[in-house]
């Protein structure tokens, strides 16, 4: 466990786990420096298997001046259950702070107060159709969770990582703040297929929704279609390869954080010429975001 005296006295603590992708380090650590606003405390988890990899990580995180602490967790069997377990060895290196968590593969796109966002709401979060918490971005104070933290898939039925969470979204104790994602997979035209929240596929074609996998997220249907169309027309000009795969995170409604989608998209990351020239787009659209 890392000393926790050394944690500032602001006690708004960002993390990500890195296993692999080391150069989506310095992209994430520029887009942090760019658009993170009042004090934090920014800290890289390094849970690499491979031991060449986990030097290199370390050493960019040296040479950032990045505080990384390395961490043993990839013993589980699937890449759910290895996420589940690193996650749950990062946080039991913390006791009472807030904490804000991030995928190795986001990056900050417009400015915010992590401090003012964590200090109005114990839990920021996306909510999946099957009630828990999606574990790529979520915010806990960890002073006020009660529960022993578990992160494994299936711990509800018919669940993915973090599916014991639904236990904190019915903890009346727990103030909350709603996150959404808005994922733009591929596009024709007018014709836009998409996501909400990585759980409901829809269809737009102009202002009119085609098709919505499920009645989740009816409440918003008036505002998906401008949702899609917007996020496509910030990603046009930076030549994103086809499918996209790009999630747009609104944190109070703004475009907040821009999700490279790098995990387990199965064959298409394979491709070293795609994700080559994924990596050139948002490169290019973190310059000018």
């Amino acid at each position: 466990m890392r000393d926790l005296k050394a944690t500032m006295n602001n006690n708004t603590i960002l993390i990500s786990v890195f296993d692999k992708n080391e150069d989506f380090i310095g992209i994430q650590h520029a887009s942090v420096l760019k658009h993170i606003k009042g004090e934090y405390e920014y800290i890289i988890f390094n849970n690499s298997s491979d031991k060449q990899r986990r030097k290199e990580i370390n050493k960019i995180c040296e040479k950032l001046k990045i505080k990384c602490i390395e961490i043993e967790a990839y013993h589980a069997k699937g890449l759910s259950r290895i996420a589940a377990e690193s996650f749950l060895t990062a946080f039991e290196n913390f006791k009472d702070e807030k904490i804000f968590k991030i995928d190795s593969d986001m990056f900050f796109m417009s400015d915010i107060n992590l401090s003012e966002l964590c200090n109005k709401s114990d839990i920021n979060y996306i909510e999946t159709y099957n009630k828990y918490i999606w574990s790529g971005v979520f915010s806990l104070n960890m002073e006020k969770v009660k529960i022993k933290l578990n992160f494994n898939p299936n711990f509800v039925p018919d669940t993915d990582t973090f599916g014991q969470s639904h236990l904190l979204l019915s903890d009346n104790e727990l103030t909350r703040n709603k996150m959404y994602f808005y994922c733009i997979l591929d596009s024709d035209g007018d014709t836009i297929k998409g996501s909400i929240n990585g759980c409901t596929e829809v269809t737009v074609c102009g202002e009119k929704i085609i098709s919505l996998e499920n009645n989740f997220f009816d409440h918003l249907a008036d505002v998906i279609p401008q949702k899609l169309i917007n996020v496509k027309s910030k990603i046009n000009k930076y030549n994103f390869p086809k499918p996209y795969n790009i999630d747009f995170i609104q944190i109070n409604d703004v475009d907040t954080i821009i999700h490279f989608k790098s995990s387990n998209w199965g064959p298409l990351y394979k491709n070293k010429e795609y994700t080559e020239e994924k990596k050139k787009a948002i490169k290019l659209f973190l310059e000018d975001n």
